[in-house]
């Protein structure tokens, strides 16, 4: 199984990876990364960026893209200017396209990235088994010969896939999928493996936090079977910026780590690299006092968490069955009720009302937690009663797991709302942690819909519930923006344009929204996005509608209005 128990936290063992004076995977402590987003041709600001965050922050490695052959000369002197100022942060080097700059990155830095996607020949399709082999042998022997330098340098590896930039040869065999990503993945490393090399590192990352969860999760399903255990690096890519992203970043992250997955991280954010390593480092220290739990039961495997499947239950009312998605509100306290009777009015106009306040008093719903007696209420069960799963243990993901299984066990149908800020919480991580609890449990397709208590405030509680629901797509309310944090490869000004097509696209409602850098993983990973915004060279700009490029090249001071265009002619 990919985790070594649903209920209690264990650390997934790996082998251990050297990255310069850091080392991940093994029992060493979960590392936090970031990345640049300078131009790597602009070495001054560079290093600066570099020794700012290696100063003034906890990070732990960083990254910088490597774009082309002429830049790599220009790591080399960022690197000699990093070493000259005694600054000793690992440095990774983000290779795409063109596999020679790998190999002359691995005589530089401790650390390279290659993306399985882009490697090697990617662009055709092997559309027989011959074509399909023979890639995989161009691509072993390119591979192979890329280990060689590697470990003459004692340069570390990271074989980083994206569900953005899978290759034709592997969209044309998995589709656009975790499995594909996977294969990607586990082609490279049975590679290494053979070469005797274990100092590497992987991750699989998408925009959607659920398809990176079930990615890691197939990944390490797969590496159990042939007896691999190499750390993964996790991440959601293109999470944006502002809660939004610290929020989806949280619900594709923390459920993984709370399995005892994961070696190091990243929060990518539209925002500059120092940002990202707070809302990381608070990650960790959840998973770290989330990790010293009171002991659940144990359960087994009771449902495909590789595969998306909700959990049967009958309507009351409008929740549960083929109802939307419930946003319920816990009040219970005079004052709170109060407070959101005060606050209605905005939740009114940001159409986004809880479906139902629950108080003490309110009939038909019953609060249950892991240590409910699940015999007596399967015998007292009323077919118009609601649930509201509250566990008191501060493991909440696994408690929610002993909850549905008992529920199944006793064949209890009825809806359930989640509640994950009732028990035992810590105040210090009340900005995220209802986010990370619920999507890890609404991914196994357990829930009704969210809970959430008013002791937060009401207008807050109420809004980080329909958040909840967006990001695990169980119930849009919103619009949704998807857009990179920025490296080297973007040409224009990232995180003042996503500010400005935010607000020019604040009167849509319900858009999915992609403002990409370069065209890495942009085409990709925005390709259920209903518009796209992408960089394509210096200060220009292509514009998508879903997958189709309608205006390529667009001078950036038109794209937004060009874009607002588009919507309004759609």
């Amino acid at each position: 199984m990919y985790t070594q128990s649903l209920t209690n936290y264990h650390r997934n063992q790996t082998v251990e990876v050297k990255i310069g004076g850091v080392t991940i995977g093994g029992n060493n402590p979960i590392k936090v990364q970031t990345m640049c987003n300078t131009s790597t041709a602009d070495e001054e600001g560079t290093v600066a960026q570099i020794t700012k965050v290696a100063q003034n922050t906890s990070c732990d490695i960083i990254r910088v893209t490597v774009p082309s052959i002429k830049d790599v000369e220009h790591l080399r002197e960022i690197k000699n200017r990093l070493n000259n100022q005694d600054i000793n942060i690992p440095v990774v080097a983000d290779v795409h396209f063109n596999s020679e700059i790998a190999f002359r990155c691995a005589e530089i830095v401790e650390k390279v990235r290659i993306n399985p996607g882009n490697f090697c020949s990617h662009t055709n399709p092997c559309t027989t088994e011959k074509e399909f082999n023979d890639e995989g042998a161009a691509i072993e022997k390119r591979f192979t010969e890329f280990l060689e330098v590697c470990k003459a340098h004692n340069c570390a590896v990271r074989i980083g896939t994206n569900h953005g930039s899978l290759s034709a040869r592997v969209l044309n065999r998995y589709g656009d999928t975790p499995e594909g990503m996977v294969f990607s993945v586990m082609e490279f490393l049975r590679i290494a493996k053979r070469q005797d090399f274990d100092n590497i590192a992987i991750s699989l990352k998408s925009s959607n936090p659920f398809v990176a969860i079930r990615a890691a999760r197939l990944l390490v399903e797969e590496q159990n079977k042939e007896g691999l255990s190499y750390p993964l690096h996790l991440g959601v890519t293109e999470a944006g910026e502002g809660s939004d992203g610290r929020l989806k970043s949280a619900a594709g992250i923390s459920p993984l780590l709370c399995d005892g997955i994961g070696g190091t991280i990243r929060v990518s954010l539209t925002e500059d690299p120092e940002f990202e390593i707070l809302p990381g480092r608070q990650f960790v220290d959840y998973t770290n006092w989330r990790s010293e739990h009171k002991p659940l039961p144990e359960i087994p495997l009771f449902y495909d968490p590789f595969h998306y499947q909700k959990r049967e239950s009958i309507a009351v009312g409008k929740i549960g069955g083929g109802n939307i998605a419930t946003v319920a509100l816990y009040a219970d306290k005079p004052e709170q009720a109060e407070e959101y009777s005060r606050c209605a009015n905005k939740l009114i106009e940001a159409k986004r009302l809880p479906d139902i306040i629950i108080t003490p008093e309110t009939a038909g719903v019953t609060f249950i937690d892991e240590a409910t007696d699940f015999a007596l209420i399967a015998k007292n069960n009323n077919a118009e009663n609601v649930y509201v799963a509250a566990p008191k243990n501060r493991n909440k993901i696994g408690a929610f797991r002993y909850i549905f299984y008992q529920l199944q066990q006793h064949g209890i149908k009825n809806p359930v709302l989640l509640c994950p800020d009732l028990g035992e919480v810590n105040a210090e991580f009340d900005s995220f942690a209802p986010v990370a609890e619920a999507a890890g449990v609404f991914i196994d397709g357990f829930g009704d819909g969210i809970c959430l208590s008013a002791r937060r405030g009401a207008e807050k509680a109420v809004r980080m519930g329909f958040d909840i629901l967006q990001i695990s797509r169980l119930r849009i309310s919103g619009n949704e923006y998807v857009s990179c944090p920025g490296c080297g490869r973007t040409l224009y000004d990232l995180q003042a344009t996503v500010k400005k097509i935010k607000a020019a696209t604040a009167k849509y409602s319900n858009l999915k929204i992609a403002v990409m850098g370069c065209i890495v993983n942009g085409p990709g990973e925005m390709a259920d996005a209903d518009f796209g915004y992408v960089g394509d060279g210096v200060g220009k700009i292509s514009l998508y509608k879903n997958r189709q490029l309608v205006k390529k090249s667009i001078p950036q001071e038109q794209a937004v209005d060009e874009l607002i265009k588009l919507i309004e002619n759609s």
